[in-house]
C-alpha cells in the first residue's frame, strides 16, 4: 500500500516537469492553430472586406447567404466527388500494387518502392505544373501519345472541358496519394505471419482465395485507417486545383478550398470566407467522429492483434 502511495505521489510530482516540456509545443499550437481557428469562427459572424474598418457584426447572415448560395452547394458536390474517387481508386490500386511489390520473386524491389513513393514527396505545386503541361490540348504529351495511336485529340481538351477537367484533376490526386497507400499496405503485409499462407497452401487454397480470405480481412484495420486519412486529405484539396484550373471551367472543379480562397482573397469577403472555413471544419470533424463511432478509435488495431 505504501509503495502504491509513493508511486502515485511521484507521478503527480512529475506533472510540472511534463507540462514544462510540453509548453513550447503548446505555445506553437496556440499561436498558429488554436488562435486562428477561434478567430475565424469569430470573423464568420462579421462583414469585413479587409479594406474597410471596423468589422460589422452581422450575426448569422454569412451562414444564411452561404447555405442559399448555389456555388457553395456545387463546390461541396465537386469536393465530395473528388474525395470519393481519389480515396477509392488510390486504396484499390495501392493494395494491388503493394501485394505485387511484396512478392519475393520481384526484381529490384527497393527501386520500385522508391519509384512509387516519389509522388508523395514531390511538391504539389511542381506536380500540378507538370500535370498541366502534360494535359495541354495542343502540345501536351498525353494528347501526342493518344494521337499517335489514332485518337481524335480535338475533343480531348482536358483542362478547358467541363466534362474532362475534374477527372484530370482527380488523376493527379490519385497519382500523389497512391505511393503513401502502397507504403502503408506494404508494412501491414509484412506484419502478417507467413504461417497463415503456408496453412492455406496446404489446404489447397488458390491465389485468389488466399488474397480474399486471409490478406484482405487481416488488412482491415489498415484499410480503415487509410480511408479515414484519405477522406480528410482529399477533402482539403486546394493548391493543385488552384494551379491547374482555378476552379473552372464553369466551376466544374470548384472545390471548397478554392471556393473559400476566391471569396476571401479575390472578392475580399473575409467574413464569408471565414464562414466557409467553419463549415469545412464541421464537415471534417463530423467525418472523424463517424469514424470513431462506427470503426472505433484504436479498437480495430487491438482486435487484429
Amino acid at each position: 500500500m505504501e509503495t502504491l502511495k509513493l508511486a502515485r505521489k511521484k507521478r503527480w510530482g512529475d506533472l510540472p516537469t511534463a507540462f514544462l516540456f510540453l509548453l513550447p509545443s503548446f505555445l506553437i499550437l496556440a499561436v498558429f492553430n488554436f488562435y486562428p481557428m477561434v478567430d475565424a469562427i469569430r470573423l464568420s459572424f462579421y462583414k469585413w472586406n479587409r479594406l474597410t474598418t471596423p468589422q460589422v457584426f452581422t450575426g448569422f447572415d454569412n451562414y444564411t447567404k452561404l447555405f442559399s448560395d448555389a456555388s457553395f452547394w456545387n463546390s461541396l458536390k465537386v469536393t465530395f466527388s473528388y474525395t470519393i474517387w481519389v480515396t477509392t481508386i488510390s486504396i484499390l490500386l495501392g493494395l494491388v500494387l503493394a501485394v505485387g511489390l511484396n512478392q519475393t520473386w520481384l526484381f529490384l524491389k527497393s527501386f520500385w518502392r522508391v519509384l512509387y513513393f516519389l509522388p508523395v514527396v514531390t511538391p504539389t505545386v511542381a506536380a500540378a505544373m507538370v500535370w498541366k503541361l502534360l494535359f495541354q490540348p495542343s502540345f501536351g504529351y498525353v494528347n501526342m501519345v493518344l494521337q499517335n495511336v489514332g485518337f481524335d485529340i480535338e475533343k480531348l481538351t482536358w483542362l478547358v472541358s467541363a466534362q474532362l477537367a475534374l477527372p484530370t484533376v482527380i488523376s493527379l490526386g490519385i497519382w500523389r496519394r497512391i505511393g503513401f497507400t502502397i507504403i502503408v499496405y506494404l508494412a501491414a503485409l509484412q506484419a502478417i505471419p507467413q504461417e497463415y499462407y503456408e496453412g492455406a497452401r496446404v489446404d489447397g487454397a488458390g491465389a485468389w482465395q488466399t488474397f480474399s480470405r486471409i490478406t484482405v480481412p487481416l488488412l482491415k484495420p489498415t484499410t480503415l485507417m487509410l480511408v479515414t486519412l484519405g477522406l480528410i486529405d482529399s477533402f482539403l484539396v486546394f493548391d493543385q486545383v488552384l494551379i491547374m484550373t482555378r476552379g473552372g471551367p464553369a466551376e466544374s472543379t470548384m472545390v471548397l478550398g478554392v471556393f473559400l480562397y476566391t471569396n476571401a482573397f479575390t472578392y475580399f469577403k473575409m467574413g464569408y470566407g471565414a464562414a466557409i472555413s467553419v463549415v469545412t471544419l464541421i464537415i471534417i470533424a463530423a467525418m472523424t467522429l463517424l469514424q470513431w463511432r462506427f470503426v472505433g478509435f484504436g479498437k480495430s488495431e487491438m482486435e487484429a492483434q
